[in-house]
């Protein structure tokens, strides 16, 4: 039998996140279930079983994430992915279309709740973080193996193409994007890591309010066993093959989303001259990218 690895998985308890933990359960993984509801989460360990430990976490607090990977990675011994899962949809409307009339220049409106940015991107920038931190600290495998750590990230086809109703949503999900777009090439090279991300289609989980699964219709959700099946082809690819690839899975099918280039050699010219010099400046080291079609 192969070692056990370690997974991390966000948004444990319910949805995509609760489908992936038992999945990696049942192809021996040991995982470290995280969620911000502890009844659901604690329920969960139980039926999954030793395999798994369950530690309640606010993945829009860092401390509470830095908690959480460090309970982790003591319990364990190791963290070999990351499954950055957690997310919500907009809980205010940018629009502001309700009760409108009669509205005076000075009443200003409230401050947004933006609970999404707060968790579907700071949240796994925070994760991210932690994540790079403990696996530089992985010891060998009981076998003498060190396998290619993973970090796979669940953003949304809104992340791709934005949608109107879901503006705060949309954002965030492209910046989770662009953010493993950026950060995948440095990572493979520097630390061996593997950064990807999915891209699923609406699917009937508890981010989406009833009124959505309802209006969108049962035959245009994807299964959530497509995702499973998706993330764990990241989990599973040899080292860091798969790094920086955005796939889209909508319905029963999986795509990769091509890098976007820059429209004129001026502009990348410009992105190449500045690659070097910027990373040092901001990070203390040379980036280890070769830039030849990146841009």
């Amino acid at each position: 039998m192969a070692p056990q690895k370690v997974a991390v998985v966000t948004g444990a308890a319910s949805g995509i996140g609760l489908a992936l933990a038992t999945s990696l359960v049942q192809k021996n993984w040991l995982v470290a279930l995280l969620d911000i509801n502890t009844t659901a989460g604690t329920a969960l360990a139980t039926t999954l079983g030793p395999s798994t430990i369950f530690i309640p976490t606010d993945v829009s607090s860092y401390a509470s994430q830095s908690a959480a990977f460090a309970e982790a990675f003591t319990h364990f011994g190791r963290i070999d992915a990351l499954c950055a899962n957690a997310g919500i949809v907009d809980r205010w409307s940018l629009y502001d279309l309700r009760e409108t009339e009669g509205r005076a220049v000075t009443d200003v409106p409230p401050a947004p709740d933006l609970a999404a940015t707060d968790i579907d991107l700071k949240g796994v920038i925070y994760g991210i973080r932690l994540a790079v931190h403990f696996m530089r600290f992985n010891p060998p495998l009981p076998d003498g193996s060190t396998p290619g750590n993973k970090i796979v990230v669940t953003s949304s086809i809104a992340g791709a193409v934005p949608h109107p109703a879901l503006p705060e949503y949309s954002a965030a999900k492209a910046g989770v994007v662009g953010l493993v777009r950026a950060i995948a090439p440095v990572l493979k090279v520097r630390e061996g890591i593997a950064v990807s991300v999915i891209c699923p289609g609406l699917a009937a989980t508890a981010v989406l309010p009833g009124f959505v699964v309802d209006a969108v219709g049962g035959e245009l959700l994807t299964p959530v066993a497509e995702v499973v099946k998706a993330y764990e082809a990241h989990l599973e690819a040899d080292g860091v093959e798969r790094a920086g690839e955005v796939l889209e899975v909508v319905g029963g099918s999986a795509d990769a989303v091509p890098q976007p280039k820059v429209r004129t050699g001026l502009a990348r010219e410009m992105m190449v001259a500045g690659m070097e010099p910027i990373f040092g400046a901001l990070h203390g080291g040379e980036s280890g990218v070769d830039l030849e079609g990146f841009f």
